[in-house]
């Protein structure tokens, strides 16, 4: 049975550092939140990652290679369609799937316990696993958004079918609902996902 609880395992282990949604001067990450400026906590013990376009270097590195994958100069009617293609695209160029290689760099910067790390660390260093992908394709669409080219929203959403999974949605202006889960390589709509249960609780 899939449980849609790790938020809430998150909020309770970490309740007493939590103040209104805020961990250590950040907003905390979760579903339909912002993610650009915020921090990424886990249901258990592990790195804080922390997605901050405007102080790291790298989010806005690979923004760059997206646009360009997107091809944003040829306004022609398809571009919020190659908007979702370059993005997912783009994270899938810049990061490998490698747990060890993604531990080892939270062992590096000791932050294994809640401690503050980077999403720019991860991607700097062409690896991560599930949540720094995903987070990488939210903060991404963001910034598309920021700039105009697309209209919908991003989130990072959770939950558990055996083990835990962490993957990015997108709601466009229309109210179509598409998945983005470069460790699972699959993009396009939920209603057409076979690989993972995506849908959340009041669409199951």
């Amino acid at each position: 049975m899939v449980r849609w609880d790790r938020t809430q395992f998150m909020g309770a282990r970490l309740e007493d550092v939590l103040e209104e949604g805020m961990y250590r001067g950040r907003r905390v990450i979760h579903k339909d939140t912002p993610i650009d400026g915020g921090v990424y906590l886990g249901a258990y013990l592990r790195e804080a990652i922390v997605v901050d376009s405007e102080k790291y270097t790298e989010i806005s590195r690979i923004y760059n290679i997206a646009k360009e994958k997107a091809g944003v100069e040829r306004n022609d009617g398809r571009l919020k369609e190659r908007v979702l293609n370059a993005v997912f695209d783009t994270v899938k160029e810049s990061m490998n799937y490698d747990e060890a290689a993604a531990h080892r760099l939270v062992d590096i910067y000791k932050s294994g316990t809640d401690g503050k790390i980077a999403l720019d660390v991860f991607i700097k260093n062409k690896v991560g696993v599930c949540r720094h992908m995903a987070l990488a394709c939210g903060a991404l669409l963001e910034l598309f958004k920021k700039d105009g080219y697309i209209r919908g929203n991003a989130s990072i959403d959770r939950n558990t079918d055996r083990r835990g999974h962490v993957w990015c949605r997108y709601t466009n202006s229309g109210g179509d609902v598409f998945i983005l889960d470069v460790a699972r390589n699959y993009i396009g709509l939920l209603k057409d996902a076979k690989n993972w249960d995506y849908r959340r609780p009041d669409e199951q």
